[in-house]
């Protein structure tokens, strides 16, 4: 049960990766189908990221009540939807409508897919199978830019304005009907269950995934009592230092410039002088580090600690972006912009692309968890948002070298931000982090 859990997450994780970038490889030409100027460019790839923002924004609540199998198998339901629907738009609204159904399931998928693994884990192998997660989504975006290039291949432009994109999306389908028959055989959060006072299913799924299954049975319903439950506990409780960070670490992980870079990533290298062919080749190239690094962080997460990770990924990021801002302020240097970008994906792969969902699945209390992890995850949509529509527009004014160069000044606050403010959560379960809050509000309290 614990792997066909981790295998339901990492599916979630694919469908949102090859969903969110798979924009890449069809900007280009849906662009010159829809002629559309730097604006609606922005618009076009930043649209399903509004989506994402009111997925993230409900889904979190909706879980909490309902039960994360459902709320799973909505974003299933999204997925499928959006990939027939952008197959068959005829206008560009029709485009954007479906985009964004796509994006609610990725934003839902974001905060349901790792909460419901986080719940499952056992403490000691918690990190990596959230960050089988991150594995997935890093595969998922591999998939996409590997059949874009398989598409750009197989016709002439013409038939890629026309036609190509619309492939890409579509083979979105297959992986979102796998992933509903597989939280079909899946089993509920048994916090969630423990939540709502079905204790005995809660203790049934307790004892095919742990070790001690009496043993986590007491100490989540201790700390259930504990809990209070409402919104109120996270802004002005014990739990609001929890949200500040989880928010902030989120947002963090976006103004690098991740998501945007990715979803241009073509783009990027024809600026750089490649053509079109070895352009999405390239990018080919970048998944496969994504998808190497992410690996490496599966693991080390459990053993170098979550902190360990983000500042090495963070820094990693910074000096990476600056390296590639330096090249195009000399006026070029195609392997080089590419050795820096593989480089900035790598450090992105093992820090916080990993690491983030790791702790901000972890760090809030049961009773809020779906609700606390929206607010924070929200913070990844905005910023991804914005990233994506004005990116185009910083290119047109800062040019690559600026671009780059204020992704990398982001990186560096995203370093020094988990220095001093992250706590290390390695090895903790659930119950003890929020114990953990509990006691620093109450050192805290007797220290003043």
């Amino acid at each position: 049960m614990l792997v066909l859990a981790t295998v339901v997450s990492a599916l979630g994780g694919f469908l949102f990766g090859y969903d969110n970038i798979v924009i890449s490889g069809a900007i280009g030409y849906l662009s010159k189908f829809y002629r559309l100027d730097p604006v609606g460019v922005g618009w076009a790839a930043g649209c399903a990221l509004i989506g994402c923002l009111v997925g993230s924004a409900g889904s979190g609540a909706l879980a909490d009540r309902f039960g994360l199998k459902r709320a799973l198998y909505g974003c299933a339901a999204c997925f499928a939807l959006s990939s027939f629907g952008v197959w068959i738009s005829d206008s560009f609204t029709q485009y954007v409508i479906w985009r964004i159904v796509g994006g609610v399931g990725i934003g839902a998928a974001s905060i349901v897919a790792p909460m419901y693994i986080a719940e499952i884990a056992p403490p000691g192998v918690r990190g990596r199978l959230v960050v089988f997660y991150q594995f997935g989504i890093v595969a998922g975006i591999l998939c996409a830019v590997y059949i874009n290039l398989l598409i750009e291949r197989s016709g002439t432009e013409v038939w890629q304005v026309a036609h190509g994109w619309r492939w890409m999306f579509a083979a979105a389908a297959a992986p979102a009907i796998l992933f509903a028959i597989a939280i079909v055989f899946s089993k509920e959060s048994p916090r969630w269950l423990m939540k709502v006072g079905r204790e005995r299913e809660a203790e049934q799924v307790l004892a095919l995934v742990s070790r001690e299954p009496t043993v986590e049975a007491d100490g989540i319903k201790r700390s259930l009592i504990e809990e209070r439950g409402g919104l109120n506990e996270l802004f002005n409780g014990p739990f609001r230092r929890a949200l500040i960070i989880g928010f902030l670490l989120a947002a963090f992980s976006q103004t690098s410039g991740i998501t945007c870079l990715l979803s241009f990533l073509p783009e990027i290298f024809k600026s750089a002088g490649q053509n079109a062919s070895d352009a999405f080749f390239q990018t080919v190239l970048v998944g496969v580090v994504n998808l190497a690094f992410t690996v490496v962080a599966i693991w080390l997460v459990d053993r170098a600690g979550r902190r360990t990770l983000i500042l090495f990924g963070t820094c990693m990021q910074a000096l990476a972006l600056a390296a590639v801002g330096c090249f195009y302020l000399a006026g070029g240097a195609g392997r080089g912009i590419l050795a820096g970008i593989m480089a900035f994906v790598a450090g992105h792969a093992v820090g916080n692309g990993a690491v983030c969902w790791v702790i901000i699945s972890e760090i809030f209390p049961t009773k809020v968890r779906g609700a606390a992890m929206s607010i924070a995850t929200t913070a990844i949509w905005i910023f991804a948002y914005l990233a994506n529509q004005f990116f185009p527009v910083m290119q047109s004014h800062l040019h690559s070298h600026g671009t780059f160069f204020v992704f990398s000044a982001m990186a560096a606050l995203n370093f020094f931000f988990v220095l001093l403010l992250v706590p290390e959560t390695k090895g903790y379960s659930l119950e003890e982090i929020s114990h953990l809050w509990l006691r620093n509000l109450k050192a805290e309290s007797t220290s003043v």
